[in-house]
């Protein structure tokens, strides 16, 4: 039978054959440069860039979480609405902050699409109000290469499926450099997790990475029973055995939405030289809404790092800052809460001196007749002071959230109180190192922490270590005898200067 070509019928044909094409592609996710556009933006987290940005710096600025003593390698981290778990996962960012990384990892469960293995999304970014997270295609094409069970496609990765998406502003705020590769994970078990961590870590080798776990805890209708679980849950990741962390999740006995994400960075850190777990917060949905009764979840942090290899293992000295400097920074600061009244914005200043390029800890303190009126710092950072102290000044002054905004009026009564670390913030083995009025003090146990200023027991007129450290664990909110076992300590020093210089 001769078979008669005609334009008309090569037409059709080739029409069909790219429609063909186009089906295949949609099914399989093949590689292409879209970008994947925020799902959940106004529902888990503010859609406007400005609130989420200010959001989250409020939360790190807060958030007292001293690090482990080592390099961190991974976190777990929770996903749901940020009025929720937010606060929580900025423990975890606020602890890897001391690190930077140019590849974020974020390994997630897929909530929607029924997946086997895992999947990366196939196009080049992420967009989140904050803008777009660039994806390693280069890392992520080897993962899809090297192991059977990661294949590239948009499943897990559409719908208003959130537990990648909601991790991204933070990852984009902490580490605003650094590239991801977002990974969804479905069924799975030993096998699985194995396979994709060991490819993972593989893959990732020579980078400086970041391998967050997405993952809330316990989901049910007690509040005592998510209590007992989480505890038994935390405790199991933090003792960093995968293979039985896994067995656990898949009989039940451990609860975590993303237990497989959370095994499969285990399996990678480990690969990656990880050799300890540390929790580092806890909460539930009943603890943020007041409401113990209904549908409760759990929400926890945990750090996963290579003991010993921290920036904070070991103390540093800085020299102190002379006179002409210590005005230039209170001028600086008091320029900026008048700038920001107006404009909302920080301005920009010039440093005057090699020591204001220097990168340390800043706290700035604002009172009135002597009465607190905002207080916010860092511990540790990668901004000079020139730029930090600014920025302190700006969120003391209006991001203080025991505190509304800070007015004109009252501007006109504020005392500016500026603090600079002499040291940086490293950790002791015993109270006995501690010297009260000399040293600030960070305190952390089962997830809460606080600290106080070296100045604080002097103006508080307290005459004993066991006077701080029972004011230290009702900060905390933790029972007034809790800084006696099991608690952990980072000491450091400051100087601290007011405008009475001026």
């Amino acid at each position: 039978m001769k078979i008669k070509f005609t334009a008309k019928s090569i037409l059709y044909s080739l029409v069909f054959i790219l429609l063909c094409c186009s089906i295949a592609i949609s099914l399989t996710g093949a590689k292409n440069d879209k970008v994947r556009e925020s799902a959940v933006a106004g529902m888990f987290y503010p859609a406007d860039s400005d609130e989420l940005s200010v959001f989250i710096q409020q939360l790190l600025d807060n958030t007292q979480a001293a690090p482990p003593e080592g390099e961190i390698i991974g976190l777990v981290v929770p996903h749901a609405g940020y009025v929720y778990s937010a606060a929580t996962a900025a423990f975890g960012y606020k602890t890897a902050d001391i690190g930077k990384f140019d590849l974020v990892v974020i390994l997630a469960p897929s909530h929607r699409d029924p997946i086997n293995g895992a999947t990366i999304y196939p196009g080049s970014a992420y967009k989140t109000p904050l803008g777009e997270a660039i994806i390693d295609r280069v890392v992520a094409d080897a993962l899809i290469k090297n192991c059977r069970y990661i294949t590239s496609s948009n499943f897990g990765h559409q719908q208003q499926e959130h537990a990648v998406e909601v991790q991204i502003p933070f990852v984009q705020k902490v580490f605003p450099d650094a590239k991801i590769i977002p990974i969804v994970v479905g069924a799975y078990d030993w096998t699985v997790c194995s396979a994709i961590g060991n490819t993972l870590a593989g893959a990732v080798k020579g980078k400086k990475v970041l391998l967050i776990a997405s993952t809330d805890l316990y989901h049910g209708e007690s509040y005592s029973e998510c209590l007992s679980f989480d505890k038994t849950t935390l405790a199991a990741i933090s003792r960093l055995e995968p293979e039985k962390l896994c067995q656990g999740f898949i009989e039940d006995r451990y609860q975590a939405c993303g237990g497989g994400p959370v095994v499969i960075m285990q399996v990678a850190a480990q690969k990656l030289g990880a050799d300890k777990a540390l929790q580092l917060a806890h909460t539930t949905s009943g603890d943020v809404t007041g409401k113990k009764t209904g549908y409760i979840v759990g929400y926890g942090a945990v750090a996963v790092y290579k003991a010993g290899k921290g920036v904070n293992s070991q103390k540093i000295e800085y020299g102190k800052i002379d006179l002409a400097t210590q005005k230039e920074f209170l001028r600086m600061a008091r320029n900026t809460i008048k700038s920001y009244l107006d404009t909302q914005t920080v301005p920009e200043f010039d440093p005057l001196n090699e020591v204001m390029k220097e990168k340390r800890g800043v706290f700035v303190t604002l009172t009135i007749n002597g009465d607190l009126r905002g207080c916010i710092g860092h511990h540790e950072s990668d901004q000079p002071l020139y730029k930090l102290v600014p920025q302190m000044a700006a969120a003391a002054a209006f991001g203080d959230p025991r505190f509304p905004p800070l007015t004109a009026k009252e501007l006109e009564h504020v005392y500016i109180k500026v603090s600079i670390y002499l040291t940086n913030v490293y950790p002791i083995n015993s109270l006995d190192e501690f010297e009260m009025g000399k040293h600030g003090i960070i305190m952390q146990k089962e997830g809460h922490g606080a600290t106080y200023l070296p100045e604080v027991p002097l103006e508080a007129g307290w005459k004993t270590v066991a006077e701080e450290m029972t004011s230290l664990c009702r900060k905390a909110g933790l029972p007034d005898n809790a800084w006696k076992e099991g608690a952990s300590f980072w000491i450091y020093k400051t100087q601290v200067f007011g405008e009475d210089i001026l």
